[in-house]
Order: C-alpha cells, then structure tokens, then sequence
C-alpha cells in the first residue's frame, strides 16, 4: 500500500483484571496502519500482541485521550485531533472487570432506580440505551461514584420538553436527589465527536428552580477561613505558570500567552486540567462539590510544577481566589498557588517595560 496512506501511531494502552491484579497498569504498544483503520481494528491489534488486553464485543466504548469514542471512528480523524501518541482506557477506570470490559450494571440500574414509578415506556428506555457513551463520559462520576449520570438527564428532558410528558413534575422529582441528582451537574462534553448539552442542563435545572445548598455552620465558618494574598508585584521572571483556559478554549490566546512568556524568561507549565469546568456554574446549587472541582484543578496546576497560575477569563480567577480557602478545607491540602488574570499577567509585562 502507497505511504502516504500510513500512519504510524504509538499506543499506551490500560490493563486490569480485577481477579488477578490489585492495581492497574499499562503496556505501550507501536503499529504501522492504513489511514482507514477503525480505532476497534487497533483493539484486535493489541490483543494479537497481548492476549491479556481485553474488550467487550458488543457495547463497545471506551476513552481516547480521556475522550469516550465507540470504535467505529477512523483512526486518520483520532490522530488529526489527537496525535499520534495514544492512551487507550476504559470508558470509567474504577469500573473496569477486565480491561475495556465494564461492570455496566450500574447503567440500567440507575434509570429503573430514578425512575421507578410509570412515567417512563418502552420508547424512553430504547431511547435511554442510545445514551449509553454519554452515561459513562459524565464528568460528574470523578468526583461521585453514585451521581444518576448525564443520560438520565438528557432523557428527561426529551421526556418533559421533546414528548410533553404529563409525569413532569414526576420526573423533576425524581432526577433532583439532593446529593446524586441534577444538581451534581456541570456538564462536560468528554465524547470524541463533540456533543454539547450544556443547554438542555440548564433548561431542566431553570425548571427545578434549585436553591442554595450551603449550609448556615458553613457561611459562619468562612468567616475564619485564611484570606490568600495574590497580589504580584515582581515580573514573575524565572517562575513557573501555567495557563487556566476554562471553557474559553482558545489556540490564538495560549500561543500570545506562551509568547509573552518566552520573552520574559518565564517557564510554562502544562497540566492536564487546564481546560476542565472547576464548578463555577454549581456554586450556588452544591458548593461542596464546587469546591472539591475547584480545589482539584488548583491541584493539578501546584503539582505539575506551577508557581501561579493565570486564568484566561477575569471571571475565573475571582472564582478561585473566592474558593481557595475551601478548597484547601475539603481536600486537606494547602494550595500555595498565586492567581491572577491574564489580564494581569499582561499588565505585569507593561509595567516592567515601563521600569526598564
């Protein structure tokens, strides 16, 4: 076959088998391929390598770069989007049986539990099972094992919205669980071809009216919780930052900020949850969670080697500075992490162009 029809990929890829092995682990693999190999072909080409490697043969998903895909795309669009370094994993890592394999109870489990009454038929449950991807690449799941997951949520807004269901009131009752329902949510597109239901979210959430969760000992006690000071005054020059992006994922403003940084003599550094939702959008509905989402990333930023870290939107760095504090108390971590804007971080750069 002509070469230009090649494509040479490196793979990492997860192995488990929960009766033999205490702990995960992983084996790299390297393959030679056609542009139009599908990513369930380099599935059997890890198997024929090592028979340990394991995945379902029907109800095939699992995760690309941390994003869920079925198998069925080609390999040329994975490697467009993702590269050609690739770390295969199941669909939910602390669900995994044996490799890919899922212990998948959990999914039809969930909708005969939220819906356990007569207000679902046999059109809502086939349309459920289309939901399958979406189930397991809900956010919510690394922070709450039992959350009644994305799918359930999307159904009943086809239920209330799309088919006029009369069990409304019903079903906003029953996705409402005070600490596994709706207000978990902070939905996250983490599916290859990219889906965004962030609206219909929303919608059911405005239908719900949810009201603050924060409790009256918590409001007291942040009152004694120590103030962070992140004001900067030097040039940030031989410090290590990185780049918070949110959800204003932008190519044009990492590079200008990388740039900037170059010419300052400033090292920058990455980390895996630049672009995650630290919950923002729940504060109000379960500030607990928003504060173990927050204090999660903020995490990941100190830990990947960050001094401060600058935030794309204004927004977020007032969220995080207001947040810190909590965070540090549900995760029982101290986060000696500045923040700042990057408007800020460009300020910083003008004033010591002044100086000099």
């Amino acid at each position: 076959m002509p070469f230009e029809n090649l494509l040479e990929i490196n793979i990492k890829a997860f192995f488990f088998n929960s009766e033999t092995d205490y702990l995960p682990y992983y084996k790299n693999f390297s393959f030679t391929v056609d542009n139009d190999t599908k990513l369930k072909e380099i599935l059997k080409l890890i198997k024929d390598k090592n028979q340990n490697f394991s995945y379902p043969n029907e109800n095939l998903i699992f995760r690309v770069n941390e994003l869920m895909v079925t198998g069925d795309e080609k390999l040329s669009e994975i490697v467009e989007e993702l590269g050609k370094e690739l770390l295969i994993e199941p669909a939910l890592k602390y669900r995994s049986d044996n490799g890919l394999i899922l212990n998948n109870h959990d999914f039809l489990h969930q909708y005969r539990t939220v819906f356990s009454g007569h207000c679902t038929n046999k059109e809502d449950l086939a349309h459920y099972l289309t939901l399958y991807p979406i189930h397991y690449a809900s956010e919510t799941f690394n922070y709450n094992h039992q959350y009644i997951g994305d799918a359930i949520l999307l159904l009943a807004h086809k239920m209330i919205v799309e088919d006029g269901s009369k069990y409304k009131e019903e079903i906003l009752e029953a996705i409402n669980d005070e600490f596994n329902g709706i207000r978990c949510c902070e939905y996250e597109n983490n599916i290859f071809k990219s889906e965004d239901h962030t609206q219909k979210i929303n919608e059911l959430k405005a239908m719900i009216n949810l009201k603050e969760t924060t409790s009256l000992i918590d409001k007291v006690s942040t009152l004694t919780l120590r103030k962070k000071n992140h004001d900067i005054d030097e040039s940030l020059e031989d410090t290590n930052i990185a780049l918070y992006l949110g959800d204003k994922v932008s190519s044009t403003i990492t590079e200008n900020f990388k740039t900037t940084a170059k010419e300052r003599n400033i090292h920058v550094v990455n980390f895996s949850m630049s672009t995650k939702k630290a919950g923002q959008s729940i504060i109000n509905d379960y500030s607990e969670l928003a504060y173990v989402k927050a204090g999660t990333v903020l995490l990941d930023a100190l830990d990947s080697g960050a001094d401060t870290l600058v935030c794309s939107k204004n927004s977020d760095a007032n969220y995080f500075k207001s947040v810190i504090a909590h965070c540090e108390r549900e995760l029982g971590r101290d986060i000696e992490l500045k923040i700042i804007s990057i408007d800020t971080f460009y300020a910083l750069k003008e004033k010591v162009t002044e100086e000099l």
